[in-house]
């Protein structure tokens, strides 16, 4: 009961406080007061740091022209980066002001007519066309064996901007599609599952009449599930012609005619192409929804990795699959295929892909060879359970357990664990251990080949959990090594305050190294460790917002009270692997919707659930909805 009034409390709070913020704010009378308060000291009155001023423009309609200037300003505001933690800060309520100000005049966006934004038409990927084909046809084809590793943006492979097909790539599908074709067509004898998948139990007919029904039967459901909507009577009847192009039909069985036609199937647009039709394709301005097949595809392909199944098509023909979406998401979630989506998204979100084949040559690492899958799949089992159990978000960062076996338990001087098999471990109260941040997996990816780098671990925390990702470095700036002088020994500590004693280096790195310094008690494959070359660890230091902490301990706990940065951050990576775009301007009120949603669920010690962000995403107008090509700026 208690913790239902604190919650009642704090969405009234919410309210309370949205109704003090202007419906439009003045720039004059609400904008223009916070930022000679709270920044002109450094980007004012002729101050420029960071390059940053915002008195130096001729006109009042020049300055709200400057969208790069006002983006920069939103992203430091939300995330608290600005003003400095030794500033003056402002209220909530002086936040949302500007923060609406920004999204309204700046960007031009209307709560009450939200931009979905606009993705390109865009392949299947080298994993979704695996699994789409594993899912169609039962057969399993080595994708990695035929076709190329394909570019990322944004950190993903599911980027529809990236995933062009050039002349080569067509021709490795051509030559899938026949490899595909022929394996189905023996699949009776070597792979009688795959074979009961596509034509069923019951044997097939060889009379002309029953044998044409029947083909067409078989064609229109695998047409239907590879193209992800119904297929027309002019389209069967056009792909059973090109079966049969310069062929005697007469002596195709129905075996032969599905296997000629999934052949073209394969290699046909709409089965290599996630395209989402809509009327008016080339305007800007309209926005409309997505056709339930689209939006079965959408979640499908989010989730799973591959094209719907028929629970999914079935609904969507219905026209009911918007009014069931909570519990598919369910059912998607806790089907085994959502495994694929962990390993596609953590795999990249956290870069564990790279742990099996990482720094071969690297001493440290030949030693833990066998330990890499293992490893790896800790991250993955970790993940997959806090999702599966929707328990909470934040578990993330500062769970007290983990998935070990007895030879990663030993690695990470942890008792009592035998077997095997990964299972769930609880560590004791005081242990260094806790979060995706203390995993070999992650500690290894952000490490040289034999030894730590307390930048790339900074870097890798400010990027992929608080959302605060920092520019690339200068070309022209000297390695650790490089800076070291030669014959005296510095402590790590040291070697980065003189590396980083260059002040236009140090607005970067005071935000990096001190993260990166937190993790050093973990070497660069992630087993604990007190000293260096004789030279006591200390993994103490503070981090620019101003908060200090002793160890990794009390810097994990740091990071759990500040996670409302870490929602932000994994519904920002979320939705941009779901959406197969960048985060745009125009997506920051819904960001910041599903994360004030995700804080005000949180009372009385309790946390927010997976559930909740994982909803937000799907029921949000970016994944439910789409607009023409073209930008709705002026």
């Amino acid at each position: 009961m208690r913790g239902s009034i604190l919650l009642a409390w704090l969405v009234l709070h919410s309210e309370v406080l949205l109704a003090q913020v202007p419906q439009r704010p003045d720039f004059e009378k609400h904008v223009e007061p916070l930022l000679q308060t709270l920044c002109f000291d450094c980007h004012g009155d002729g101050a420029d740091e960071g390059g940053v001023q915002f008195d130096a423009a001729e006109s009042y309609e020049a300055l709200v022209a400057n969208r790069q200037l006002w983006g920069k300003v939103w992203d430091n505001v939300l995330t608290g980066n600005m003003p400095p933690a030794e500033m003056s800060q402002p209220t909530k309520t002086e936040l949302r002001t500007l923060s609406r100000w920004i999204g309204q005049t700046v960007f031009g966006i209307d709560a009450n007519s939200p931009d979905p934004g606009r993705v390109t038409i865009r392949r299947l990927n080298r994993e979704e066309y695996r699994y789409s084909v594993r899912d169609l046809l039962g057969i399993k084809f080595n994708v990695d064996e035929h076709f190329p590793a394909d570019d990322t943006g944004y950190g993903f492979d599911t980027i529809a901007d990236v995933l062009t097909v050039p002349p080569t790539l067509m021709d490795k599908y051509f030559q899938a599609a026949a490899q595909i074709s022929e394996r189905l067509l023996d699949s009776a004898e070597e792979a009688p599952e795959a074979y009961r998948q596509v034509f069923g139990e019951a044997p097939l007919p060889t009379g002309d009449e029953q044998r044409e029904r029947l083909t067409r039967q078989i064609l229109e459901n695998v047409a239907t599930r590879a193209y992800r909507q119904p297929v027309t009577d002019e389209f069967l009847d056009r792909l059973l012609q090109l079966a049969n192009a310069s062929v005697d039909s007469d002596d195709l069985t129905v075996e032969q005619l599905v296997c000629r036609a999934v052949e073209v199937i394969l290699v046909s647009p709409r089965f290599l192409y996630r395209a989402e039709f809509q009327p008016r394709p080339d305007d800007p301005t309209h926005v409309h929804p997505l056709d339930e097949f689209a939006l079965a595809s959408r979640l499908s392909y989010f989730l799973w990795s591959s094209l719907p199944d028929d629970e999914l098509l079935d609904l969507a023909r219905a026209g009911r699959l918007r009014e069931e979406l909570k519990r598919q998401v369910r059912r998607l979630v806790e089907d085994p295929k959502s495994e694929r989506f962990v390993e596609n998204f953590v795999g990249q979100w956290l870069q564990t892909r790279q742990v099996v084949g990482l720094h071969k040559s690297g001493t440290l690492h030949k030693q833990i060879d066998r330990l890499r899958r293992d490893m790896r799949n800790e991250t993955y089992r970790f993940f997959t359970h806090i999702m599966r159990e929707d328990l909470p978000v934040v578990d993330l960062i500062g769970a007290d357990y983990s998935f070990l076996n007895d030879d990663l338990a030993k690695f990470y001087e942890i008792p009592g664990v035998i077997g095997d098999q990964l299972r769930l471990v609880k560590f004791e109260p005081d242990s260094s251990r806790g979060g995706v941040l203390t995993h070999a997996s992650v500690l290894m990816v952000t490490s040289n080949p034999n030894r730590t780098s307390p930048v790339k671990r900074g870097m890798f925390v400010l990027d992929n959990l608080l959302g605060l990702p920092a520019p690339p470095a200068p070309p022209d700036v000297p390695s650790l090594e490089e800076s070291r002088d030669r014959g005296e020994r510095f402590t790590l500590r040291e070697q980065l305050a003189r590396h980083r004693a260059d002040p236009g280096c140090a607005s970067c790195h005071d935000r990096m190294d001190p993260l990166g310094i937190g993790l050093e008690n973990f070497d660069a494959v992630g087993r604990w460790r007190d000293e260096v070359d004789g030279l006591a660890i200390d993994a103490s230091s503070q981090l620019s917002s101003g908060e200090q902490f002793s160890d990794i301990r009390e810097l994990r706990a740091i990071l759990v009270e500040k996670r409302r940065l870490f929602y932000r951050c994994l519904t920002r990576k979320l939705m941009t692997y779901a959406l197969g775009r960048g985060i745009e301007y125009t997506d920051t009120p819904q960001v910041e919707a599903i994360v004030d949603t995700m804080m005000a669920e949180e009372s009385d010690g309790n946390r927010s659930r997976f559930s909740t962000m994982l909803l937000g995403i799907v029921e949000s107008p970016q994944f439910q909805m789409r607009r023409g090509h073209g930008s709705t700026q002026n």
